[in-house]
């Protein structure tokens, strides 16, 4: 099966649930994901239901519910043309319950940026918000880059700064690589 196929099914199913309240009919979602088979909609959906990324109840419509996984998305690429916390940018969920929610992100640096004594391999802690004086922002190539809040001119906002994370394992002097 096409992940990338299943990953759009459930981006429009999440998307369809917060619009109208309801989960979509297979047909609305064949017309919402340019699919003209409704067997193969039902395919990828238990495809989903069996990977544990939604639930449904045979036989009945509009049964469809998610399953989100708890804690804060850790994304390390952004797919460029996807938001940010499209299901193929989140490589995993970082277990914190007391910053769980909609509220935080964890992106992964991937260039050095001497000025904030940030290294590439260390991880960001954003808050969704663009109120910081850092904001982390991606270009249309999906390039992750942190910025002053004054210097912001185009791209899509992630967040803003809230703390950079080490990643020890990546210094040598630290990890017994040496």
């Amino acid at each position: 099966m096409n992940k990338q196929k299943c990953d759009e099914i459930l981006g429009f199913v999440r998307e369809y649930i917060q619009e109208n309240g309801i989960s979509p009919s297979v047909r609305e979602i064949c017309e919402g994901t340019n699919i003209s088979s409704t067997s193969t909609v039902h395919r990828y959906l238990h495809k989903l239901k069996e990977d544990g990324r939604i639930t449904m109840h045979k036989g009945r419509n509009r049964t469809i519910v998610m399953v989100e996984k708890q804690g804060i998305p850790v994304i390390r690429n952004v797919q460029p043309g996807t938001q940010v916390l499209d299901p193929c940018n989140i490589e995993m969920f970082f277990d914190c319950s007391c910053m769980t929610g909609k509220n935080y992100l964890i992106v992964y640096c991937q260039k050095e940026l001497e000025d904030l004594q940030i290294h590439k391999g260390d991880f960001l802690l954003l808050k969704n918000s663009e109120q910081g004086v850092y904001l982390v922002i991606t270009d249309e190539d999906g390039e992750i880059s942190v910025i002053h809040r004054n210097d912001f001119r185009s791209g899509q906002i992630l967040g803003s700064l809230v703390m950079g994370i080490r990643n020890f394992a990546e210094i040598p002097e630290i990890s017994g690589k040496g």
